[in-house]
């Protein structure tokens, strides 16, 4: 069985990374052909990726134009179309026609709420090129659409005949707990510079907390010289080790329509690691944390303040990190989801 994988970014981006590319090593050993076409280089990417982004540049959209139709020319020799979030990060009018000879083997995957707005839009000069109903028109044609929360399950049943949620696991077996000695107390986050403006909503009261620290991974603060904050940038390599020096993992997020499509990633990162987070009851998260059992939720200053105060406590720490391990292994885990995508996929064989 041939199955082509359409990404938008290479398999540095977290999208690309646990929605297709940890799946391809099971898929692989259980006989199917798997090939992934991104819609740009990674070198063209990370030139567009990093702290000193301001969006995409004109000659971005039509590099990543030329390439996709290149790959979208060539679909009729796979038995599966597995497209993630979307054909490109600027929805350019007619490009869904492609997909119309394959639509009975295409599967649609979803992490994002891009059905709301493209990922990187053209700028307004040239916006009158773009389909704002472009997603619309693919959910349409699907054979079948994987969405990563129940959230988009349901707003993206609306144009899509056979959804099913499918939510971002991790690897249980990369990523593991380590031991923290007990007087340390770190709060960590971990991101891109396009998802850091989150930890505004909590960074004024992190500073006003006496005898804590905050170590933020991927992204760089505006007020870099800080004393309580450590900046550093994310690796590959180095991401796991990052995590397990947190004491605490933070995910803030405004309540948003775009924030609520969002798969609790960071989260689930955490929670693996044996960190308990504390998170802003929105998307996802809720379905991933019962508070006080595995993590915390916090919606007021007042409950983020009680919640980073209560996880000073070593033991409760150790208490909520297990129950947040736990959940991941039984849930969220790359061992138990891997097999369910085969099995998806094979439908098509």
């Amino acid at each position: 069985m041939k199955v082509l994988f359409l990404t938008l970014y290479p398999e540095m981006a977290a999208s690309s990374r646990y929605r297709v590319h940890q799946f391809i090593p099971y898929l692989t050993a259980q006989g199917m052909e798997c090939t992934v076409a991104c819609a740009v280089e990674e070198k063209v990417w990370r030139n567009y990726s990093g702290p000193q982004r301001k969006g995409r540049p004109f000659w971005y959209h039509l590099h990543e134009t030329r390439t996709r139709r290149k790959q979208l020319q060539r679909l009729k020799g796979y038995d599966c179309i597995f497209l993630q979030k979307g054909l490109m990060t600027a929805y350019l009018k007619g490009m869904h026609r492609y997909l119309d000879p394959v639509a009975d083997k295409l599967v649609y995957d979803l992490d994002d709420a891009v059905h709301l707005a493209p990922p990187h839009p053209l700028s307004r000069r040239w916006d009158w090129l773009e389909d704002g109903r472009q997603v619309e028109k693919i959910l349409e044609r699907a054979s079948l659409v994987l969405a990563g929360n129940h959230w988009l399950e349901e707003k993206v049943s609306a144009w899509a005949q056979n959804v099913k949620c499918f939510p971002t696991v991790v690897d249980t077996e990369r990523f593991q707990p380590a031991v923290q000695p007990p007087e340390s107390y770190t709060l960590g986050w971990i991101g891109s510079p396009s998802t850091v403006k989150n930890l505004d909503k909590v960074l004024g009261l992190i500073l006003g907390i006496s005898k804590v620290q905050l170590q933020v991974v991927g992204a760089q603060l505006n007020q870099p010289d800080l004393a309580q904050v450590r900046c550093r940038d994310w690796t590959l390599e180095g991401e796991v080790e990052a995590i397990q020096q947190f004491s605490v993992g933070l995910m803030p997020l405004t309540d948003t329509p775009w924030n609520r499509g969002k798969c609790a990633l960071k989260a689930l990162l955490y929670m693996a690691c044996g960190v308990p987070c504390i998170a802003s009851p929105v998307g996802a998260v809720q379905d991933i944390i019962t508070h006080g059992e595995n993590g915390l939720l916090a919606a007021t200053p007042e409950e983020w303040i009680a919640a980073i105060e209560a996880l000073r406590d070593p033991a409760y720490r150790q208490q909520l990190g297990h129950a947040a391990r736990s959940t991941v292994e039984k849930h969220y885990s790359l061992h138990h989801a891997a097999p369910r995508l085969a099995t998806l996929l094979a439908a098509y064989r």
